[in-house]
């Protein structure tokens, strides 16, 4: 292979993990396929100049898995390519690229700057080169950025870009751009998404074994509206990259979109033992391990009637934590605990689910910035003071058990203490975060505050007025977190409201959340109670059967499986 200017095709292995005769059974939907090669993440053609065939190959397989939002093999990949050879000046480009986390809004300026400084020559780059040097500019260039000015350039860069070099990989960056710029309820939210998915649809077509495309199809259709023109992408990504554990995990976005539980397990349980497999192979810390899609395991099994399943999940969640993990992780266990005891109601157990974090936190690791196997939108602001997050989401947990077990002397204690940290938190949100973001977290703050104390004090008519802004606030999520979480306001308003004897206004708003998040468990035993008291007898029983559909491998003391069975039942004699 020549050092000049060509253009490459990249097969990491890939062949072999693809490739199956008819006789082969399938792998589960979103599941890496048996015996995948641990290397393979897929398959890219781009133009570049420069670079050792060795320097070359390296930084392929940097931006395959770049592609996968995997930074930190890109980052090491795109490093060994500069190693290799200290002159090829897209390595640089690449390592600079690695520290832009476009959908996270997690930015390391200084690294990313720093990598493009190091850059030797970049004048001297034919203008294809130059031009890619410049949109990495435009992410880095300035001292300071906030999150949402950074990503309105890189989008102008990358139009220019892909109008003068219209290829596959300025489709992908540019189709990344439009995803990473786009807010929930602006009005040209849903234009954008769609130009974007068209983007990254039109070079999967192409070459559907590129990890971008299909992995960027997903991002911009992850939303209730479309997600169901993301299906195909969202089967064929565990294929396509097997390695990268977050190529394993984003399918259960779209799976998660359309009630397909199952499917959705099986993409979070590959991408976690995928996530095992790579700390192992390169010595890293357990703090690596893909913890958010362990999370989303607890969720679905819960979904899928099994509670046991999900309890086994979250004990594995305890014992990493008593193991030592990071600030950052055991935040996001402190929610985990929230939100497995909104599933199951045992909320006299909330000190003992949170008694692992008494064990020590341990230091992130060298050069760790935020979670990489995070897959949401919202902007996370670089060296945030994860130990105040981890004891907010602590006493979070708290408070909500005070309320639900009614203990208004300890939820006033404890929402005490949790003012304490907010107070401590908001100079890092006011000099990181947009002024309309922290006023809306203010908004969230106190209306949550109103309906904790309304749980506390069993007043349901105080809670439907609690809810009522923060369900019309969480519809309008763009990613697929809601879907696969615990707590949805929506689900605690008609449950409310059917509390209240309101059954007719509880179905309209299970109704709602069906509508964004279909076959999900509660909300369909919700509305089959609800539309049973609002004497409407087949919407009743289509809710019964969809739920014992999604049931079909519930655990036998599931609530609500009976009630279930026993309806249905009735309704066939």
């Amino acid at each position: 292979m020549s050092i000049g200017r060509l253009s490459i095709c990249v097969a990491l292995a890939m062949a072999a993990a693809c490739s199956r005769t008819q006789d082969d059974k399938p792998p589960a939907p979103g599941a890496a396929p048996a015996g995948a090669d641990p290397e393979a993440s897929g398959v890219l053609r781009f133009e570049f100049a420069g670079g050792t065939t060795h320097a070359r190959s390296l930084f392929v397989r940097g931006l395959l898995a770049l592609h996968s939002f995997w930074y930190e093999e890109a980052s090491r990949r795109f490093t060994e390519a500069i190693e290799a050879d200290p002159t090829f000046s897209m390595g640089y480009w690449g390592l600079a690229m690695s520290k832009a986390k476009l959908l996270w809004g997690d930015d390391d300026l200084a690294a990313g700057r720093e990598a493009l400084l190091r850059m030797p020559s970049p004048q001297r780059l034919p203008a294809r080169d130059q031009a890619w040097v410049m949109a990495a500019r435009s992410l880095f260039g300035q001292a300071k950025m906030d999150v949402r000015t950074s990503r309105q350039g890189f989008l102008a860069v990358m139009e220019q870009l892909h109008a003068q070099f219209p290829d596959d990989e300025s489709a992908l960056f540019l189709a990344l751009a439009l995803v990473s710029k786009v807010r929930p309820s602006e009005p040209d939210e849903v234009a954008v998404r769609r130009r974007a998915g068209a983007l990254a649809m039109e070079v999967f077509n192409r070459n559907p074994k590129h990890p971008g495309a299909a992995h960027y199809v997903i991002h911009a259709y992850d939303t209730p509206e479309l997600a169901s023109l993301a299906l195909p992408a969202a089967q064929a990504y565990a294929g396509i990259a097997p390695a990268a554990f977050h190529a394993l995990h984003m399918p259960a976005h779209i799976f998660t979109r359309l009630g397909r539980w199952n499917a959705a397990v099986a993409s979070c349980q590959a991408a976690w033992d995928a996530s095992v497999a790579w700390v192992d192979r390169e010595k890293l810390t357990p703090d690596q391990h893909d913890f958010h899609s362990l999370s989303w395991l607890i969720e679905l099994n819960f979904e899928r009637g099994r509670r046991t399943e999900a309890a086994r999940v979250m004990s594995m969640y305890a014992d990493a934590v008593r193991g030592g993990l990071t600030h950052e992780k055991r935040a996001a266990y402190a929610n985990q605990v929230t939100s497995f005891l909104a599933r199951t109601g045992d909320w006299d157990r909330v000190d003992e689910w949170l008694a692992p974090l008494k064990a020590a936190a341990v230091d992130a690791p060298v050069g760790a910035r935020t979670s990489s196997s995070a897959c949401g939108q919202a902007p996370q602001p670089s060296g945030p003071p994860m130990r105040l997050f981890e004891r907010r989401a602590v006493l979070g947990a708290r408070a909500r058990g005070a309320a639900m077990r009614r203990d208004q002397v300890l939820l006033g204690r404890t929402l005490a203490e949790r003012d304490a940290v907010d107070a401590e938190l908001r100079p890092f949100l006011v000099a990181t975060q947009p002024a309309a973001f922290v006023e809306r977290a203010d908004l969230l703050r106190l209306l949550g505050r109103k309906a904790l104390t309304a749980h506390a004090q069993g007043d349901d008519r105080a809670l439907v007025a609690a809810l009522r802004p923060l369900a019309v606030d969480q519809a309008q999520e763009v990613t697929g977190e809601g879907a696969a979480g615990g707590i949805l306001y929506g689900e605690e308003l008609a449950e409310a409201l059917l509390r209240l004897g309101q059954p007719t206004l509880a179905l309209v708003e299970f109704r709602l959340v069906l509508a964004r998040y279909p076959g999900r468990a509660r909300t369909l035993l919700g509305t089959a109670r609800a539309a049973a008291k609002a004497a409407d007898a087949a919407a009743s029983r289509d809710a019964y059967r969809s739920l014992l559909s999604t049931w079909s491998e519930a655990d036998d003391n599931t609530e609500g499986l009976a009630e279930a069975r026993q309806a249905v039942a009735a309704d066939r004699r």
